[in-house]
């Protein structure tokens, strides 16, 4: 029983996760800030509306895919109820287990949600009190919630546990009086969070939020200063401390974490002085992570994540993209990817790296294999490296269209429009090398002029389409399919974005995921275990089909910046 109703709590506090969509108009972002500690190691917080327009789109998608869910857990719960009911005595067991799993299915749409009291107005916000997650936020109907977690107790044949604290009512399920799992319902608000049992009425107090943070994120400067510097608008926000959760664990061990420390036996006091600043050294190479949308509306959302990095090293990163013409560009195919990397740049960055490790040595017992790893990398870089390996410069691969392919009897594909662009200095070398191999490729006669050829040598007769190159001095392009004379000529003339990227990544998302969803249909069954059900595959097939009816293209570009490692994803969505 006790076990039911562990599952019980535990899949309440996850499906909340689900209504975590937009933010009433009428609540600020304060409702949710102001029991934010500011010293809070980390946070992700929703506090601000979603655009209506922008939900209306979006939420008939998430109820056909939440469909979807439901007959594959549908499929699963069948399965693990009949292996109950084989175990002895266990016929009452798998009867309870499926009365519960079937209140997690009533959740699993918009309106099941909506009569829960999570609809897609609630504000939300997962923070750290100390190190322990706290999941906070407003319900639209805080009676409906209580009565959802009443029928899961009710279905798990079992009740949690009751509190009272200062007025605010709480559950609780207690795991080995060790630590309790509680959810505080004030209100028309919702508090879940894991702590210890140690926790005193006071601790336990601030930690819902009972009492506020004298001084919260709400009228800290923090957030403001964040979405300055990284234009964010204010409906998300995130950050992760890293100094400030490496310190949790380097400091005071009477702080906000003794109680959890002492649960998992640890010990701060048993690290040396030398370790814990060598440990709060490396903690400072990256000192925060940011996140945020950097728009928003009903036909796009843009999204940032930055890993701040320390000023020197950000610097020394931000060498190492190279010049590759389109790299960064969504071009419109099927999806685009590719890379670029001045290699000379990271052997000196490398090199750099090991000149400052073997300056000023690490001493501290733990970190000894590190320090022991300049020594190899040393061995590395005294490697032989042919002088062409440096002229390179990355490539981008754009996939337009692949078609009459078979997975399940591996046929390849009837057709493939593409092309590839590989980025070098002086890419005539490269044709030269390959031409000195082959007398078909010298007689091809590709010249740095930009114009196209036709491929057509015996080894590539199998190919699904006429091959066509175009050389430059700066790259070489080849492209298969139709047009494939105009795509490899296009491809040396892409424009060079500015920062350039060092890694891209973009697709027509709506094909994309029918594409995935026509693969797993016609994938053969593994030799190992049992076979996937053909009625399986084609509801993952249609939650892949209905996740991806929402999207029109997807795009994520990495740049390394004097800032830090930056991942920007772009979605626009379907009409």
């Amino acid at each position: 029983m006790k076990t039911l109703a562990r599952i019980a709590a535990v899949a309440g506090a996850l499906l909340v996760l689900l209504a975590a969509g937009a933010a009433d108009a009428a609540r600020k972002s304060k409702d949710i800030l102001q029991y934010i500690p500011a010293d809070t190691p980390y946070v992700l917080a929703f506090t601000k509306p979603l655009p209506e327009d922008l939900l209306d789109k979006m939420e008939p998608a998430m109820d056909e895919t939440l469909a979807a869910y439901r007959k594959m857990i549908e499929f699963m719960i069948a399965d693990a109820r009949k292996k109950m009911a084989d175990e002895e005595d266990g016929a009452g067991k798998a009867e309870q287990f499926e009365g519960l799993m079937q209140e997690v299915l009533s959740l699993l749409s918009t309106q099941g949600l909506k009569d829960a009291g999570m609809g897609r107005d609630a504000l939300f916000a997962l923070y750290g009190d100390g190190l322990l997650p706290v999941m906070r936020f407003a319900l639209s109907d805080g009676e409906k919630f209580q009565a959802a977690i009443t029928r899961f107790e009710d279905r798990a044949g079992t009740k949690l546990q009751v509190g009272e604290l200062d007025g605010v009512p709480y559950r609780y399920q207690d795991f080995d009086g060790k630590a309790k799992l509680i959810i505080a319902t004030p209100k028309d608000d919702a508090i879940i969070t894991l702590v210890p049992a140690a926790y005193d009425d006071e601790r336990l107090a601030r930690t819902l939020g009972i009492r506020k943070p004298r001084n919260s994120l709400y009228r800290s400067k923090t957030l403001k200063g964040i979405a300055r510097e990284y234009d964010f608008t204010d409906h998300i926000t995130s950050f992760v401390d890293v100094e400030r959760v490496a310190q949790s664990f380097f400091g005071d061990p009477s702080g906000l974490n003794k109680e959890l420390f002492e649960i998992a036996e640890y010990d701060s006091s048993k690290l040396d002085a030398t370790c814990r600043e060598e440990f709060s050294a490396i903690a400072a190479i990256a000192p925060r992570i940011v996140l945020g949308y950097t728009e928003v509306s009903d036909e796009r959302l843009d999204a940032l994540m930055v890993v701040e990095l320390r000023e020197d090293l950000a610097k020394g990163l931000a060498t190492l993209p190279a010049v590759v013409p389109g790299l960064g560009a969504d071009l419109g195919g099927l999806f685009t990817f590719g890379f670029s990397m001045d290699l000379l740049a990271l052997r000196n960055f490398y090199e750099s790296r090991l000149d400052a490790m073997e300056a000023d040595p690490y001493e501290c017992e733990a970190l000894a294999e590190l320090q022991a790893g300049t020594a190899k990398g040393r061995e590395v870089l005294m490697q032989p490296v042919p002088p062409i390996v440096y002229s390179f410069r990355g490539f981008l691969a754009n996939v337009t269209d692949i078609a009459g392919f078979d997975l399940a009897t591996q046929k390849p594909p009837e057709s493939i429009d593409g092309s590839l662009l590989i980025a070098m200095k002086n890419a005539q070398d490269l044709v030269n090398v390959a031409a000195l191999m082959s007398p078909q490729v010298a007689a091809l006669n590709l010249l740095p002029d930009g114009d196209a050829r036709l491929i057509d040598l015996p080894e590539l007769a199998e190919l699904p389409g006429q091959l066509f190159a175009a050389l430059s001095g700066d790259g070489l392009a080849v492209a298969l399919g139709e047009g494939g004379a105009k795509q490899a000529e296009a491809m040396l003339e892409g424009d060079v974005d500015e920062p350039m990227p060092l890694m891209t990544f973009s697709m027509d998302a709506k094909r994309y995921y029918e594409f995935v969803g026509e693969a797993v249909m016609q994938a053969d069954d593994s030799e190992e275990g049992e076979p996937m059900p053909q009625e399986m595959k084609a509801v993952i097939r249609d939650i892949m089909v209905s996740s991806g009816s929402v999207y029109d293209r997807m795009s994520t570009n990495l740049h390394l910046t004097e800032r830090g490692i930056e991942l920007g994803t772009s979605i626009t969505l379907a009409d």
